[in-house]
């Protein structure tokens, strides 16, 4: 058998992840076969067309981290009937390429392709060659078995798709259908700045929004790009900035600067590289690439999901046709209840786990502290996706268009058809603008430095030295203080008293000759138990008007006050007085964010077309719900972030139909973008 570049590309592929895996079972069918040497042994669990799936098998899929993360309990059970139905797929995929045909040759030939890709080609390698295999729990025997079931694997999928072809109405359908997928990438016209000092950062960043020339202080400070003014996308020479994607900055940094989505000004960013200032001139949104331009692209794109989808169809056939029985001896059972019907189609509880538990934040979560929470919070919300999968699946026929792949990829692809005409209007624009405004306001800021005394008087002497023209770190030490340099603050990144004495009083005076202010000395007192001392909570009492004179007066009635009200013996801590350059809060122009408003509009406006399109299909397509589903959970999964459709949804009642309202609203609030992947919705080809 001689195999395409494609077919040896894939195997490649294939030996790759197998040795990653080892002996345990992943969700593509391609990579679930085991080493020949553990197949035979052990008692048969399972018989899937009178062959058995013996306790070694089963023991090796439980390797995996997966299926041994939870070992009781709902999820358990879940587990358990997901691994049993990879099982039985991986088994009848194993039972239709035994017949294909490979030849040693054929081994020959993949064992040497893996020997170049780990650079142990030649035989003068073969000690390496045998250590890496061994690490893998490999035999040289056992891995050329291995490698040769690939290969049948391989020759099984080419005869399914080798004559598969596409036509001129498919392609332009799926282009239609997919857009996104085509669009050039977004890209700004900036420059940039980055220093090794974080204090040179905030001065520079601090200068830039007083006026100065970005350019001219990049040619001064910046560690790269000086010579053309911080230009990004500049050639040797020039000076002026042309247009770039993300990869010509630090994630991080391109992450600040296209968040803008127009015209603006980076916080501060801090990379192993330094610390990174970029002013955005011009914002370029994404744009759709002219679909001749992208013709081939597409062509083989829409090839490849159609070829999924016969590979797809073809092991749901042998599925559906197969025989699978447990002998008496067997440990384990299947219970796969209907849990939904869409139509005459019913989504059973292993879709449902499939679905649930080949989701890279579950698994990430997994653990039997986040059980009960993904069984209360999260299945629910894929189960309304899986129900609106299967509405837009059946309701793709009703397009008029050729759309191909998979199911789940149809019905994704469905949901992005009858979106594709979603527009936005500048009205529409300026409304959000107007009702989130509060989204678009820059914060206040402050350039903070504190000064910690140990006594009042100090503190009051202090401040009138300011007041009177003195340098602050002279004047610090002259009277005994600490000079704590808090750089560049938000609101709320400082202690409850000095956030609220920045952002929220007014109790600062104007240094003479200084861009400096400097607030009324301000006295943290400690409440403490009589009994044990232990610390209860901190109270502030701030001198509003003391004058120099009579600030300690002042100080010791605030304090008698504190402490009255808090019921408890105080200790003064400390006196502080802080210096600060603020900036008031600032709205962004509407020009600024235009596009980043423009994105989340048409973004709200496509999911409405969704929304109002699967509506209209539960009009016409029956749906049912089976199973009760406990909510009561109240708290979040760690790192998940719980989809809105779960609010006051009310999924707990048995044969929920079309009918029921809030049922069919959180189906179309879980419609479009929120559907599972081809991959976490069963895309089964290898």
């Amino acid at each position: 058998m001689k195999m395409s570049k494609r077919t040896r590309t894939v195997v490649l592929w294939l030996i790759a992840i197998g040795l990653l895996i080892g002996m345990v079972i992943s969700f593509t069918p391609s990579m679930g076969l085991f080493q020949s040497q553990t197949a035979q042994l052990g008692t048969p669990q399972i018989l899937v067309n009178d062959q058995p799936i013996r306790e070694s098998e089963v023991l090796a899929a439980r390797q995996g981290t997966l299926f041994n993360a939870v070992t009781e309990g709902p999820v358990a059970e879940d587990l358990e009937r997901l691994l049993v139905d990879e099982l039985v797929r991986q088994k009848l995929i194993a039972q239709a390429a035994a017949s294909m045909n490979v030849s040693g040759a054929d081994v020959r030939r993949a064992v040497d392709d893996f020997r170049a890709s780990r650079g142990v080609d030649g035989r003068a390698n073969d000690r390496a060659y045998v250590q890496i295999i061994n690490a893998a729990g490999f035999t040289d025997e056992t891995f050329r078995d291995y490698l040769r079931d690939q290969l049948r694997l391989s020759a099984w999928e080419e005869s399914l798709v080798g004559d598969v072809t596409v036509t001129d109405a498919e392609v332009e359908a799926f282009y239609q259908a997919h857009t996104s997928s085509y669009q050039s990438e977004d890209r700004i016209v900036a420059r940039h700045i980055v220093v090794a000092d974080r204090t040179v950062a905030d001065d520079v960043r601090a200068q830039v929004i007083d006026g100065a020339s970005f350019a001219e202080l990049a040619t001064e400070h910046s560690l790269e790009l000086a010579d053309r003014g911080g230009a990004l996308g500049a050639q040797s020479g020039e000076s002026e900035p042309r247009a770039v994607g993300r990869a010509a900055l630090p994630t991080a940094v391109a992450n600040a600067a296209f968040a803008l989505r127009g015209a603006g000004l980076t916080e501060v960013v801090e990379t192993p590289a330094g610390f990174h200032i970029v002013q955005v001139v011009e914002y370029q949104p994404a744009a759709t690439r002219p679909f001749e331009d992208v013709r081939l692209t597409v062509q083989e794109d829409a090839l490849a999901a159609k070829q999924a989808g016969v590979v797809e169809a073809e092991i749901e056939r042998l599925r559906a046709a197969a025989t699978v029985t447990f002998p008496s001896t067997s440990l384990l059972s299947f219970d796969n209840p209907v849990i939904a019907k869409v139509g005459d189609t019913e989504i059973t509880e292993v879709q449902l786990d499939r679905a649930t538990y080949t989701n890279s934040q579950i698994q990430q979560a997994l653990s039997p502290q986040t059980a009960d929470l993904i069984v209360g919070l999260f299945k629910p919300a894929v189960r309304s996706q899986l129900i609106d999968n299967e509405l837009a699946y059946q309701g793709a026929a009703q397009l008029g268009v050729p759309l191909v792949g998979t199911r789940a990829g149809i019905a994704q692809a469905a949901l992005d058809f009858v979106s594709r005409d979603a527009a936005v209007s500048d009205e529409e624009i300026e409304e959000y603008y107007r009702a989130n405004i509060a989204a678009f306001t820059l914060s206040a800021e402050a350039d903070v430095t504190q000064v910690d005394f140990t006594d009042l008087e100090s503190a009051a002497a202090f401040r009138r030295d300011l007041i009177d023209g003195a340098e602050p770190a002279a004047a610090a030490e002259a009277r005994g203080g600490s000079l704590v340099e808090h750089g560049r603050v938000l609101p709320n990144t400082l202690g409850t008293e000095l956030n609220t004495a920045l952002f929220s009083t007014s109790a600062f005076a104007e240094l003479p000759g200084s861009d400096l202010e400097v607030s009324d000395v301000i006295v943290l007192l400690t409440p403490v138990e009589a009994q044990d001392g232990a610390d209860e909570a901190d109270d502030t009492a701030t001198d509003e008007d003391a004058s120099a004179d009579d600030a300690a007066d002042g100080a010791d009635q605030d304090a008698t006050t504190a402490a009255d009200d808090a019921a408890a013996p105080t200790e003064v801590e400390t006196f502080v007085v802080l210096v600060a350059e603020r900036t008031p809060a600032r709205e962004r122009p509407l020009d600024d964010v235009r596009a980043q408003i423009a994105t989340t509009v048409l973004a709200n406006n496509r999911q409405a077309l969704r929304a109002d399109w699967l509506a209209g299909l539960r009009d016409e397509i029956e749906v049912a719900e089976y199973t009760i589903i406990d909510l009561s959970p109240e708290t979040s999964l760690p790192g998940f972030e719980v989809p809105e459709t779960l609010d006051g949804a009310d999924l707990t009642g048995s044969d929920v139909t079309g009918d029921d309202e809030a049922a069919d609203e959180a189906g179309d609030d879980q419609a479009g973008e929120d559907l599972p992947s081809e991959d976490a919705a069963g895309d089964e080809a290898p």
